[in-house]
């Protein structure tokens, strides 16, 4: 008997964010996967980014008559949230309602599955507001009792989930749905592996910094190092030192950066880069840090592996979850400013040590780069069994 879906893609915008890429990369990999299946796909998304989702799909020649795209009205959230319940329930009942991020919605007729990302807000609940804590706790309660289902990326959302709100396997269903490296970066060819080594024989150093520049992304860790770094004799080894860095910056953190006094490491600010201005800065940067206090997966982490840059990562839960025990990390406890520096001469130092980490990167990029596959495989199941 023929299955009938809608797949919400409300979150997909014009300048990507992580819930964005996602939301695209899970739709595409599940369009692959039902080609041969009997399954009418419903896919609702803002009306602004109708078109070009459109473009996105038919560029991959995934459009059918089973597919159909259906517009929502989003000049605001309050009306998008409105329009999309009516619209899910003036169509008729789904087999199932598929929404790549967690989103308010009134008991419709249809068996839900939400997708749940990270738990930064209850990680760092002092960085959010209480009205918007309120918000995002009853929509967790919400699915608790009324969503049929709720999808996870990672082990580490899974343990949060059941941590904060007491959702497990015991007392719902859970799907597991993974993050992966997007088709955005797998288009691009990556750097050979001598070119690759070979970067690291310059004595020109370049640092990269991908994401929103707050305490949650561990930015006042990233200055710290720099700090200390600025100031450590084995900077004299290098001609010279830039730290790149991509995201939206606050009149907060221009202060702080404005007050910061650094001799021999050049700040340099991009803002927001797309994709094609992004990637150089991924493939010419020896190292990209990522010192994040939480995270639900690691987006530019897995993006800068791609291009076969060095990652420099702190050691939560997520990272270990992604990197192994194998790989070093740093944190407050062990003294990671000095940890750090020395990491960055000893890649540089030791061949052998270089080509070991190289190596090792590579491992995790062959498992995450067919994890968007796993999702659509692991939705599929999911909805064959509904």
């Amino acid at each position: 008997m023929r299955k009938k879906i809608a797949f919400v893609a409300t979150s997909y915008i014009k300048n990507y964010d992580g819930i964005s890429v996602y939301t695209e990369n899970l739709l595409l990999e599940f369009l692959k996967q039902i080609k041969n299946e009997d399954i009418l796909v419903d896919i609702y998304t803002g009306s602004s980014v109708l078109e070009l989702l459109i473009n996105r799909i038919s560029s991959e020649n995934l459009l059918s008559k089973n597919i159909n795209v259906k517009p929502v009205n989003d000049k605001k959230f309050i009306v998008k949230m409105l329009d999309l319940n009516f619209q899910l329930i003036k169509n008729g009942r789904y087999d199932l309602i598929l929404m790549s991020n967690f989103m308010p919605t009134l008991l419709l007729p249809s068996k839900t599955l939400k997708v749940i990302h990270d738990f930064s807000v209850n990680n760092f609940s002092e960085l959010y507001s209480k009205g918007y804590l309120i918000y995002h706790n009853m929509l967790l309660r919400y699915a608790k009792y009324f969503d049929h289902a709720i999808g996870y990326i990672s082990n580490t959302t899974l343990a949060d989930l059941d941590k904060f709100h007491g959702i497990n396997n015991s007392n719902k269903k859970l799907v597991y749905l993974p993050n992966g490296i997007p088709f955005k970066v797998r288009n691009y060819d990556r750097p050979s592996d001598e070119s690759s080594l070979e970067k690291y024989k310059q004595k020109d150093l370049s640092f990269l910094v991908v994401g929103r520049i707050n305490k949650h992304k561990g930015f006042d860790r990233i200055l710290e190092f720099c700090e200390y770094f600025d100031k450590d004799e084995s900077i004299k080894d290098f001609n010279s030192v830039t730290l790149n860095i991509v995201g939206k910056q606050t009149d907060e953190t221009k202060q702080i950066f404005k007050d910061l006094e650094l001799e021999n490491i050049k700040l340099v600010f991009h803002g927001f880069l797309n994709d094609e201005q992004l990637n150089p800065f991924y493939m010419n940067s020896h190292f990209c840090i990522f010192l994040s206090r939480n995270e639900g997966y690691g987006l530019p982490l897995v993006e800068s592996m791609w291009f076969k840059s060095i990652p420099i990562i702190s050691n939560i839960p997520i990272f270990d979850e992604l990197m192994t025990d194998k790989y070093p990390k740093f944190d407050d406890k062990s003294n990671y400013t000095s940890s750090i520096v020395s990491f960055v001469t000893r890649i540089f130092n030791d061949e052998k040590y270089l080509k070991d980490q190289k190596e090792f990167i590579e491992t995790i990029v062959l498992k995450e780069q067919s994890a968007y596959e796993l999702s659509a495989r692991n939705l599929l199941k999911f909805i064959k069994e509904l």
